[in-house]
């Protein structure tokens, strides 16, 4: 049954690691922290040998299975033949130790045969037959494991596997197959939950493969169809919702490795995410298929196209399980509940989903530095947005070099890495403390650096270095909105002098900066994306006014007004007309999610803070299991934007970013927010609308928070736009 897989594949003796935990639990403002940071770096490169994997188990099921197949088979969800052809290379025995004829491969090995296998929609239950052969090689059970090819062994009775299928279930504290005793006792009862979770996560990367797929089918539909003279792609009603499937799936794909990850080091919510990814991966796969469906139109409804075919699979899988809701119940259970399932041995992965130790350091200054400096009178002031700014903290701060660690030194920096700044920053929001000023100054501190003049980068560099003074960024104008480059403020050249006329809307920061880094145009007889130049405009000067503009949020932003503002040519950034290059630079620093998410962990703190202190009766809410299935909810979504948002850094730091990696985590991150937002102010209402706490008021707070971050940076929409276009192919939206 086990065949005879080829060496290349087999893993080296996983190597012990010992990480500290991540947490998911109530903290606060210099408490318990519900974040921790592992101590290695994080890595997301699979492995040559796991590379191999996924690359032979694509050559095998697009020659073995497919849609083609599937129909061969019909109304038959199961064909002995690619049973028989998938246990002949070995792929049943992906899991099984070597000893007993198997491949011992990891665990993220078999998830990526299983997403190859969902692409093709591989008319065996491959995830059953991985689980239950690790079972059968763990009890002992070498009979039923070696007949495997000609009498497939699964896991409960829900999968079709043919009449001669051998179906395994636990009955009390034994493992029965039919009326046969396999084992029994409280380790056979274990090895089989196990064996259970397994499944379900090998399940939700076959649904992952399928659902990614059936994508393709309808972006390569939509490339080709036209409608009113155009592809029909090139709608945003086509593009948008196909593009958030896209990000959805990525997002799943990234919580499996996760999970993965967790299970084989052993964190605190390692029980909790494969029924996390269960709810998630179950709806997301079963969304993108109806999307992908309803590209085609009334040919989508038609048995000779193939989506029909994934719409059936896709459904069946998802849904074979029961109810995909009723695993966030089960999700609470084990984050806040105490119940502990056995878990698979997850071998080892690979990858690794820490920030290192470098990043852990650099917290751990953040929050020593907060714990000796942060008054009662500072605690009080914080806030999300620029009121909570204090200049003489600020100034602390600088000193203590934890404004802008990821400086390069030669200007006073540490070099310090995204992942560490990504810690650093997760560190200052667990006491509340906004880092807006610092991020707005951060882009024209960079933008100096990168094309100021020596003279400019001397008179500005040290003082935002030092916290004495702060830039802010004015891009968008009131008539422009997100097309930044349709901007109308206009920079004449007067000798060696620029003037500058114009208006700038959502100038945040504006009456704390000292600087704004401004986009005009200099050329208006050029095309609309030429003919900008990109200043450094002091605030000091006269001409320059500055109107409040008080937001659904509680945060103030601005709108300024230039009046014939005089500039020496030392502050211009980059080449006259040079404007998009410089744009450019500065855009890679916005399209992110990290900056954006790091909210989220407070809103899910103060949700768990409300649930967690006993009301007027005594009863905690989070007793409740209905409760807790809600929180998990939010948990399950606080960790997706968190792997998006992760993965996004560390593309971006290792050179593997992609057009879309950025857009999606910040698209993807915020819109969750927003989500997470409204439900939890729900949950706990009305008494969040009526503040009655402070955590039930930053619940409130925080969700008119999140609304703002889907516009900050680029809406939503823009990229959404960028991810149709770079993700899936899809034509320009006209």
């Amino acid at each position: 049954m086990l065949g005879h897989p080829p060496s290349t594949f087999r893993r080296p003796v996983p190597q012990a690691r010992n990480c500290p935990a991540c947490r998911l639990t109530a903290g606060g403002a210099g408490g318990e922290s519900p974040i921790d940071f592992p101590g290695y770096s994080m890595n997301l490169d699979l492995t040559e040998q796991q590379t191999m994997m996924r690359e032979t188990a694509r050559r095998f099921f697009e020659d073995e299975a497919g849609p083609a197949h599937v129909r061969a088979i019909e109304p038959a969800r199961f064909s002995a033949k690619l049973w028989r052809a998938a246990a002949d290379l070995g792929f049943l025995g992906v899991r099984v130790p070597e000893a007993k004829g198997g491949l011992d491969a990891g665990l993220l090995d078999a998830a990526l045969l299983c997403e190859e296998a969902g692409r093709q929609l591989s008319p065996i239950p491959i995830e059953d037959g991985i689980a239950a052969a690790r079972l059968l090689a763990a009890i002992g059970a070498d009979a039923l494991l070696e007949g495997m090819d000609k009498a497939p062994v699964l896991l409960g009775a829900h999968e079709a596997g043919g009449d001669d299928a051998v179906l395994l279930r636990r009955d009390g504290d034994r493992i029965v197959a039919g009326e046969t005793v396999l084992a029994e006792g409280a380790e056979a009862v274990r090895a089989f939950e196990a064996a259970t979770i397994e499944r379900g996560l090998l399940r939700a990367s076959w649904l992952i493969g399928a659902g990614v797929r059936s994508l393709e089918l309808a972006s390569d539909y939509a490339r080709e169809r036209s409608q009113f003279g155009r592809p029909i792609g090139s709608f945003q009603a086509i593009a948008h919702p196909l593009a958030n499937s896209a990000t959805d799936l990525e997002a799943a794909r990234l919580l499996l490795w996760r999970a993965i990850w967790s299970i084989a080091q052993k964190t605190d919510d390692a029980a909790a995410l494969p029924a996390m990814l269960t709810w998630w991966t179950a709806t997301a796969a079963r969304t993108a298929v109806r999307r992908a469906l309803r590209t085609f139109g009334g040919y989508g409804l038609s048995l000779e196209y193939d989506i029909s075919l994934y719409f059936a699979a896709i459904q069946h899988r998802a849904l074979i399980g029961g109810d995909p809701e009723l695993q966030l119940a089960e999700a609470g259970d084990r984050l806040w509940a105490g119940v502990t399932p056995a878990l698979p041995d997850a071998g080892d992965p690979g990858i690794d989903f820490g920030f290192g130790a470098k990043a852990e350091a650099l917290a751990a200054r953040v929050r020593a530095f907060f714990d000796a400096e942060m008054t009662p009178e500072l605690r009080a002031k914080a806030h999300h947005g620029t009121d909570g700014h204090d200049p003489d903290f600020h100034k602390k701060l600088g000193a203590a070099g934890l404004l802008f660690p990821d400086w390069p030194k030669e200007f006073g920096g540490e070099d310090a890495g995204g992942l560490e700044i990504t810690a650093l920053g997760r560190a200052f929001e667990e006491y509340r403390w906004g880092r807006i000023p610092v991020g707005i100054t951060n882009m024209g501190a960079y933008m100096t650096m990168k094309f100021g003049s020596p003279e400019l980068k001397a008179e500005v560099l040290p003082r935002l270095r030092s916290g004495e003074a702060l830039s802010c960024l004015g891009f968008t104008e009131p008539e422009s909105g997100s097309d930044m480059y349709a901007a109308r403020t206009r920079a004449d050249r007067d000798g060696d002098d620029w003037i500058i006329n114009g208006q700038k809307m959502f100038t945040t920061g504006a009456h704390l900066a000292d600087y704004v880094l401004m986009l005009a145009r200099t050329d208006p007889q050029q095309t609309k994306h030429r003919g900008l130049t990109i200043f450094l405009v002091p605030m000091t000067l006269p001409g320059v006014d500055i109107q409040p503009v008080h937001t659904m949020q509680d945060e103030r932003t601005n709108i300024t007004f230039y009046d014939n503002v005089r500039i020496p040519d030392r502050y211009r950034l980059g080449e006259v007309d040079g404007g998009l290059q410089v744009m450019a630079a500065a855009m890679s620093i916005e399209h992110g999610g990290e900056g954006y998410h790091v909210f989220h962990y407070s809103l899910i703190d103060a949700a768990l803070n409300w649930a967690k202190t006993p009301g007027a009766d005594g009863a905690k809410p989070i007793d409740d299991r209905v409760t807790r299935a809600r929180l998990a909810k939010s948990a399950t979504r606080l960790a997706l934007a968190d792997v998006m948002s992760r993965r996004a850094t560390w593309a971006g730091e290792n050179g593997k970013a992609t057009r879309w990696t950025g857009p999606m985590a910040k698209m993807f991150s915020t819109e969750i927010f927003v989500e997470d937002g409204a439900d939890l102010v729900a949950l706990t209402a009305p008494a969040s609308l009526l503040h009655a706490t402070p955590a039930l008021a930053e619940i409130e707070e925080k969700q008119r928070q999140a609304i703002g971050q889907t516009i900050y940076g680029g809406t939503s929409e823009v990229h959404r736009g960028i991810i149709a276009e770079q993700a899936l192919g899809l034509p320009r939206a006209s």
